[in-house]
């Protein structure tokens, strides 16, 4: 690079904001995930405390303290309001920042390779600086990330799909816009995670702030969904690389589907079945084909996961009675755009 250009991609790295969204007692990771990210160059942080206890919240303060205040920013929620609120908080607070041009989105568990950024600012530079233009580092862990590069399947929502199973799928190919220059490369997305997503401050003043009432799972998708349907593009840049430090819980060895669990309580399968199917509504153009797509997918990729599973509810019925009115409910308050999160009042 020339030194007009170093300079240049030096200032969009000043200008980028990270935003870490932390809950629980997860020091460990958050330690690491502000060491990778200052390490990548990032200008500035904001760390979002979601409603840590007392003692978790002061050890936050004190990793913050270390970095000094001008370099990372806290925000404290007195309650946890799910990555929704957490991620809606802190785009707030960086975007508020006269320095912030860009913003990253990071998990607490997702660690930045130390190139990741500079791909990033390189990426935005080649495709002409377009503020419009919103990229996204590639997880090297998930799973929809890996079958886009691998496989040029699309991340997207395919009309009448139901959790993004559809029969109609083989007659349903989406073209997977591809982009190269300068030894990098990326690919279109209709929408992203939060874990890596990289765009233009400008975007809040376009589309707002994350929507809270997901609470959990698939706010990130919905916020993407906005960008790129209000003439946005999204691109997954191969060379930047983000990891996983925590296994996602949709992983968990077991002859059950995730959202059939026990141990995963009700709040997971609940909220990522309802905010999913609430945001597919707006693909479906034949109630017919989607309600075949959704007992498919229920019978099927659920019920029928493997043989145990069958055999697992023949022996404990009550219990997975349970588990499957509460994803019945899921799919009637997606349906109906119920987002009045009676589960957590529940709990």
């Amino acid at each position: 690079m020339t030194y007009s250009e170093t300079i240049l991609e030096q200032e969009i790295l000043d200008g980028t904001c990270a935003v870490v969204v932390t809950y629980g007692n997860r020091l460990a990771f958050v330690d690491q995930v502000l060491r990778a990210a200052f390490q990548t160059g990032v200008g500035h942080v904001v760390l979002v405390d979601n409603g840590t206890k007392s003692a978790v919240a002061e050890n936050l303060k004190t990793i913050a303290a270390s970095w000094g205040a001008e370099r990372v920013t806290t925000v404290r929620l007195e309650c946890n309001g799910g990555s929704a609120e957490g991620f809606a908080a802190g785009t707030a607070a960086a975007a508020q920042r006269m320095q912030t041009r860009h913003i990253w989105t990071l998990d607490d568990d997702t660690m930045p390779d130390p190139e990741a950024l500079k791909a990033l600012a390189r990426t935005w530079r080649l495709m002409g600086e377009n503020p419009s233009c919103c990229l996204a580092s590639f997880r090297q862990d998930k799973r929809t990330y890996v079958k886009l590069v691998e496989n040029n399947k699309p991340n997207a929502i395919q009309p009448n799909s139901f959790f993004g199973f559809s029969v109609q799928a083989p007659f349903q190919k989406k073209r997977v816009a591809l982009w190269r220059a300068g030894g990098l490369e990326c690919r279109g997305m209709e929408m992203g995670a939060y874990g890596g997503l990289w765009f233009h401050k400008e975007w809040v003043q376009r589309i707002g702030l994350p929507d809270a009432r997901f609470f959990l799972y698939f706010d990130d998708y919905d916020y993407t969904l906005r960008i790129t349907r209000h003439g946005g593009a999204l691109w997954m840049c191969r060379n930047s690389v983000l990891s996983d430090l925590e296994q996602s819980w949709t992983q968990t060895p077991s002859c059950l589907h995730p959202w059939l669990q026990g141990q995963q309580g009700m709040l997971r399968p609940y909220f990522a079945l309802r905010n999913r199917v609430f945001i597919e509504q707006n693909s479906i153009n034949c109630k017919l084909i989607y309600n075949l797509n959704m007992i498919l997918f229920l019978l099927v990729k659920v019920l029928c996961r493997t043989p145990r599973s069958v055999l697992y509810h023949a022996l404990h019925p009550i219990k997975m009675t349970h588990r499957w009115c509460i994803l019945v409910g899921a799919i009637r308050d997606g349906l109906s755009g119920n987002f009045e999160n009676r589960i957590l009042k529940e709990q």
